[in-house]
């Protein structure tokens, strides 16, 4: 899979798919974590097991979901 970049606020972050349904997060050089869906029901909650803050990756999320339309 393909690695993209997206930009939230005023960070550009490089996304790259893993085989297994997660997504790890890059700031230049430096992995931020990895993030992976969760559907509930009719939506999808982004989930970590990193220090990342909720809102944050939900943000990463929608843009993750957005270039993958």
């Amino acid at each position: 899979m393909q690695s993209f970049d997206i930009q939230l606020s005023k960070q550009q972050l490089t996304i790259e798919p893993q085989d297994n349904g997660t997504y790890r997060i890059l700031e230049g050089e430096e992995k931020l974590g990895v993030i992976y869906p969760e559907p509930t029901g009719n939506q999808v909650i982004w989930n970590t097991q990193d220090e990342l803050e909720f809102d944050y990756i939900q943000q990463i999320g929608e843009l993750i979901t957005e270039h993958n339309k």
